[in-house]
């Protein structure tokens, strides 16, 4: 009894020991070259491109002799040389690579041969087209004297082109991360389902910067490269711009995607993060406003988010002379902010929990590309965009033991991976004999591997599974299977798929769970050909409303955007309501970088500190963008309310692109605007309504009530009210009324419209009512708009501000001459004069009869109280 007493004590004491004496970074740190780097390590600048005018390095491999291939960002291939003991080097050498190729982003030498991925652009001592490479030694002598085009990518890329190329751990593949203006070749095999699609039910909204809005989903992807037989396969998709990618030891891939530093402050803005990459992923990314979010089932999100940034590359520790802790994670790059991190991995479930730490930063620091030396250092390099490069080499040398450590597969999860592997598999293999193990898993509690069973699923026979929804399933698997039917099923079985859903009571599911029912039946709606009945849309309406605004912000998000696409107006007032609230949106805060690390960056950091400071609530922006698709349920007051808004989120400040987007989203809305209306909602919402704000600051605002205003009722409301007209009034109401908003009156107001001084010399009570009231009833030539039919169907009506050989510029609203559309004159089918006002009618409609009668007074009097027709 004691021996097992003592035997479960030392137990105890090892495990408390284990525990106590985890492994944790190095916390102090110190400058060295003006980066600031943990104690113990040891940082070499061992050489500057630029001195020997070999340009901005950013990819780099080793040979295997440890030596370097590099290659500059817009020129040529270079060998390096280290000096070492069998040498005898007394420093650097470097050779460029006499060659016709060169504009690298990705090297890999494997077996004698440097494999490349060219980012090309125009060189006059370059012609090579961008694309996957191999350079071989074809004569035996040990030089480099072959090139080799492997694959061509057609177009023009800028940085969004090939990237990165890495080898994997059973060497037979090579990996080649590929950005978003890359179009996936339609004859390459995929692990991911080649049925992806756009997927937003609220219509996107393209970047107002016109960046890559001609890119379709499924966005930057990874290719699995078979060495002997050449094979392609496309392993993941979904990033925006990965630029490198690492394998663990665990054998799991991984990578550092950006984000989109213009759509900073926006309920779409997905922060610079490290994903991992396993087969058949999808990470949503989608140009403009078009964004997965990551908890939507039909993607995977980040396994870590860090900010904002420009990732670049990523190295796994092992083969480092380092301590043990950092032999085990992942050195992740960032160009911006000059900060590499260090990502520790847990296992959890068939993926892994992460905890992020700085590891060294500098200002400036431009960090392209590392790898680990055979001498267990890391040697990293700077540059990129033609700024000064550098070659480093980070060693360490403290009192911590540094040993190479063999790294085994981490036990925790591996039974997890096992199963997810299994289930893998069978995304290249159709197997009728496994679609009972798949089946089994699409409700796993793991989010990885139920999202690797769908994916196993939707590659095998549809006809195989596609009724499985009509058995008794668990509600999970019921939510499951409506996601693959949606996107890989008819109209039929999509409304019976819904008729299914809508039969579970899902109230009382976890928010994830929630999540993943409200996102199936989107996909649903999305992807069905057909609209639904009325009785279905009823339902589906009856089920989801009881929840909104009971939830969790993603949850509440989510329905807005299903119930608006219903039309379920129901939703309007207390959507308002939220909107006008004024509460912080405290969940986007995790999103953005603290000021320690944002003033690292000239470029991009001070924008993130602006927007922290007056921070837009980007939960109100998501619901402003969905209820603008309802075109039912309104009234007068409730579309007012719903236009404010538009005033104050002008006023928050977020990315390049915020402001732009936030009018975007308002001209989608009026579009479902009355016709008649349309004009005066948009000041509403327009920068512009600040310039009225401020000519009405200080002035008296109607009371009402008003009313819908005739000719002849203007007329008999000045005649019985003319003589107890108060001037002070008058001039409140003019700019409370916009009407200053485009005219001017004694230098009061703007110079849109007709100057309103001589007004009452010129036109009767009569003339003046009819021009409020009608005022498409007569319109000066002056300030007529004309309307332009586009080739694609469209219309855009509005005047003319600059013209170019190949464009227009034309304003499309006198309350808000600065918003623009550009339209290309090829595309003109006709023009035509509008015969529709620029000035919207009802503008008075507010006013009452005493309030109507001292506005038209001040404006009979030309703003002068001194004027003897005021006084008489």
């Amino acid at each position: 009894m004691k021996k097992a007493v003592y035997t479960f004590l030392l137990v105890s004491l090892i495990i408390f020991v284990s525990c106590t004496n985890k492994e944790q970074p190095i916390v102090e740190t110190y400058v060295s070259n003006e980066i600031t780097i943990p104690k113990g390590f040891v940082l070499e600048d061992l050489y500057t491109p630029k001195d020997h005018e070999q340009g901005s390095w950013v990819a780099m491999t080793k040979d295997d002799q440890g030596n370097l291939y590099t290659s500059d960002q817009f020129g040529h291939i270079y060998h390096v040389t280290l000096p070492n003991s069998s040498n005898k080097l007394r420093g650097i050498v470097v050779k460029k690579l006499d060659l016709n190729i060169g504009l690298a982003q990705g090297l890999l030498w494997h077996k004698g041969v440097l494999y490349v991925l060219v980012n090309s652009n125009v060189r006059r001592d370059l012609f090579i087209h961008s694309g996957f490479y191999k350079i071989m030694d074809s004569s035996g002598d040990g030089a480099l004297d072959k090139v080799q085009a492997l694959r061509i990518f057609k177009g023009s890329f800028g940085e969004h082109g090939p990237h990165n190329i890495l080898l994997s751990p059973d060497k037979k593949d090579l990996y080649l991360v590929l950005g978003n203006r890359i179009k996936i070749p339609e004859e390459i095999q995929s692990y991911a389902p080649r049925i992806w699609d756009e997927d937003n039910i609220i219509p996107s909204i393209k970047d107002p910067s016109g960046h890559v809005n001609e890119i379709k989903a499924p966005g930057g992807w990874v290719a699995k490269v078979n060495i002997e037989t050449e094979e392609w396969i496309v392993h993941n998709v979904g990033m925006r711009n990965t630029y490198d990618i690492a394998f663990n030891q665990d054998g799991e891939l991984f990578g550092f995607d950006s984000d989109m530093e213009l759509d900073l402050g926006m309920p779409w803005y997905r922060p610079i993060r490290l994903c991992h990459f396993t087969s058949g992923s999808e990470f949503g990314w989608r140009s403009g406003s078009g964004k997965f979010l990551p908890e939507y089932p039909d993607n995977l999100p980040g396994i870590a988010n860090l900010g904002q940034g420009s990732p670049t590359g990523l190295i796994h520790g092992e083969g480092l002379k380092f301590p043990s802790y950092y032999q085990k994670g992942l050195f992740l790059f960032d160009w911006s902010y000059g900060t590499m991190y260090f990502a520790s991995l847990t296992p959890k479930g068939s993926s892994y929990d992460v905890e992020i730490t700085q590891f060294l930063s500098g200002v400036p620091l431009p960090l392209t590309k590392g790898i680990v030396g055979d001498d267990g250092a890391i040697y990293f390099l700077t540059g990129g965009r033609r700024l000064e490069s550098k070659l480093y080499r980070l060693k360490y040398e403290g009192d911590k033991p540094n040993e190479v450590i063999q790294l085994a597969e981490h036990e925790g999860g591996k039974k997890e991976r096992s199963l997810r592997k299994e289930l893998e598999v069978l995304h290249t293999k159709k197997d009728a004999s496994k679609i009972d193990f798949i089946l089994s898993n699409i409700d796993h509690e793991d989010r990885f591997t139920r999202f690797a069973a769908r994916t196993a699923l939707e590659q095998q026979d549809y006809n195989l599974w596609k009724n499985e929804i009509n058995k008794n399933k668990s509600h999970n698997s019921t939510i499951a299977l409506s996601i693959a039917i949606a996107r890989s099923g008819n109209d039929s079985d999509k409304e019976n798929a819904l008729n299914k859903l809508v039969e579970i009571d899902w109230t009382s599911f976890e928010e994830s769970k929630k999540i993943d029912f409200v996102r199936a039946i989107e996909l649903l709606l999305i992807r069905k050909e057909n609209t639904i009945n009325a009785s279905l849309k009823s339902r589906l309406v009856h089920i989801l409303l009881p929840e909104y605004l009971k939830s969790s912000a993603v949850v509440n998000k989510e329905l807005c955007k299903t119930l608006s696409f219903l039309q379920g107006s129901e939703i309007i007032e207390s959507t308002l309501t939220a909107m006008e609230s004024g509460e912080e949106d405290k969940s986007q805060k995790c999103l953005y970088l603290s000021s320690e690390i944002s003033q690292r960056s000239e470029q991009y950091g001070k924008q993130v500190e602006e927007m922290l400071e007056n921070m837009p609530n980007a939960q109100h922006v998501s619901y402003a963008k969905s209820l603008g698709v309802i075109t039912e349920g309104w009234t007068k007051e409730l579309r007012t309310r719903y236009f404010d808004w538009y005033s104050k989120a002008l006023q928050r400040s977020g990315g390049k692109s915020y402001a732009q987007f936030i009018r975007a989203i308002q001209e989608t809305a009026l579009a479902n605007v009355p016709i008649e209306d349309r004009q005066f909602f948009e000041a509403l919402a327009s920068e512009a309504l600040r310039d009225v704000n401020n000519f009405a600051k200080g002035a008296k605002q109607p009371n009402g009530p008003g009313q819908n205003w005739s000719v002849s009722s203007v007329k008999e409301a000045y005649s019985k009210n003319r003589k107890n007209a108060n001037f002070e009034n008058g001039r409140d109401y003019f700019k409370a009324s916009l009407c200053a908003n485009c005219h001017s009156m004694n230098g009061v107001g703007r110079n849109i419209g007709p100057d309103l001084s001589k007004v009452g010399t010129r036109f009767s009570i009569e003339d003046l009512a009819e021009a409020v009231v009608d005022p498409s009833s007569t319109i000066s030539d002056r300030y007529r708009y004309d309307t332009y039919h586009m080739e694609d169907g469209r219309m855009v009506t509005g005047k003319v501000i600059e013209e170019d050989k190949g464009a227009l510029q034309i304003s499309t609203n006198a309350f808000a001459p600065d918003l623009k559309t550009i339209i290309r004159k090829s595309r003109i089918d006709s023009k035509e004069e509008s015969l529709v006002s620029p000035m919207p009618p009802g503008l008075f409609n507010r006013l009452n009869e005493q309030e109507l009668t001292d506005l038209l007074a001040y404006l009979v009097a030309g703003g002068d109280k001194n004027n003897k027709v005021y006084k008489n």
